[in-house]
């Protein structure tokens, strides 16, 4: 297992770890970056931060309203909100944040968002400038599905194509558009190829030492737990903010063609299969949100998964 990460030093030197006694003032020195996993609340949370609590996000946002041809990085507003004039979603658009010199700004920035976390920890932190890895994971079936009928009709992505407008699920689960374990690949740097139980094992153990667990099913409670942790509960909207999210009153993509698909339906024994090494990894991560339920958040209700 030390192997796994041993690997990528000093990639996850530059994040913070959750198993040691770091004390509050060096959590609070360091910057949040949260682990963006498509269709798992990412979205719900990136408004809640940034519209609500008006914190400047470092995201895609950023490059908008031609940011992307700037020369030096500041702060920007877009939409009404405070944004660095970068885009860390991508491969590109993090080496352009480190080559114009995204460490020398961290005191301007709140918050890191990006799905590409070791491009990320590699390049936007560094030994002494470190991150605090947090995110919000969402059963993987119940999230392949959702992107699915998400990118159905999700014009404004990049990503977009016509060919799945008319695809029926299974027609998609059969097809080279359908991901297979997104989790573990891109905790271990490995979107393409075979994986198997030793990159689980790597993705568990990042996980374990390094991540601050959210749950999709469980977001306000995930949302309160990283309001203490990074002390965003000091905000003076803090409560109303949480107020609205509770009530449901925030953005969110979601889609009123999205059908409920039966768990016993073959559409979804076939993404089980596909997603073998993330359904396993999802379920040590609710092993891991009781236990730091448990230890650290004992404020907020916590369900137990260890049974």
């Amino acid at each position: 297992l030390s192997f796994a990460l041993a690997n990528r030093d000093p990639v996850m030197d530059h994040l913070l770890d959750t198993t040691t006694n770091n004390n509050n003032e060096e959590r609070l020195n360091a910057k949040p970056l949260f682990w963006h996993i498509h269709k798992a609340g990412g979205t719900t949370l990136h408004d809640f931060l940034s519209l609500c609590l008006n914190l400047t996000v470092a995201a895609e946002v950023g490059i908008k309203e031609g940011h992307d041809q700037d020369q030096e990085l500041t702060q920007v507003i877009i939409d009404e909100r405070k944004y660095i004039n970068v885009d860390t979603t991508t491969e590109e658009g993090i080496e352009r944040a480190a080559r114009l010199g995204f460490l020398d700004i961290h005191e301007n920035v709140d918050i890191v968002i990006s799905p590409l976390i070791i491009p990320a920890a590699t390049n936007l932190f560094s030994d002494t400038k470190k991150g605090v890895m947090f995110s919000l994971l969402r059963h993987p079936v119940e999230r392949a599905i959702s992107l699915f009928y998400y990118l159905q009709r999700a014009t404004w992505e990049p990503t977009y194509t016509e060919q799945l407008v008319n695809m029926t699920l299974m027609e998609y689960i059969q097809s080279d558009f359908m991901e297979s374990n997104w989790m573990v690949r891109f905790l271990v740097g490995k979107p393409e190829g075979f994986i198997d139980e030793h990159e689980l094992e790597a993705a568990k153990q990042i996980l374990r030492e390094k991540c601050w667990i959210g749950l999709q099913s469980n977001l306000a409670d995930s949302i309160g737990r990283f309001g203490k942790l990074f002390q965003w509960n000091l905000n003076p909207k803090w409560d109303l903010c949480m107020e609205d999210l509770r009530a449901g009153k925030t953005r969110s993509n979601s889609n009123p063609m999205k059908k409920v698909v039966d768990p016993n339906s073959d559409e979804w024994l076939l993404l089980r299969q596909l997603n073998d090494l993330d359904m396993k990894l999802y379920h040590y991560a609710q092993h891991l949100y009781s236990n730091q339920g448990f230890l650290y958040f004992p404020e907020f209700q916590t369900p137990d998964f260890t049974t």
